[in-house]
């Protein structure tokens, strides 16, 4: 599984980005997201590749990692 936060949630295309310990962006889809995570939620995942491209799926929480991200990518900072 790899590890990652959510770092862009969309509500109007029901997607969502994952950016990875790797800094890789992974989409996702809002379909497949439990509702208790959200933005700046560290995650569990893993990568299935789709008609859009690599997404990722199997999205669960993963405590701690919001926190160690987060010092490392701020929310607040507008995303690059």
């Amino acid at each position: 599984m790899r590890k990652g936060k959510i770092v862009n949630i969309t509500l109007s295309e029901g997607r969502g980005i994952i950016l990875d310990e790797n800094d890789q962006e992974i989409a996702f889809c809002l379909k497949t997201l439990d509702k208790c995570l959200g933005l700046g939620d560290g995650v569990l995942f893993e990568i299935q590749k789709t008609d859009h491209g690599l997404t990722a799926v199997d999205i669960t929480a993963f405590a701690g990692l919001k926190e160690q991200l987060t010092r490392q990518y701020p929310i607040n900072e507008p995303f690059k």
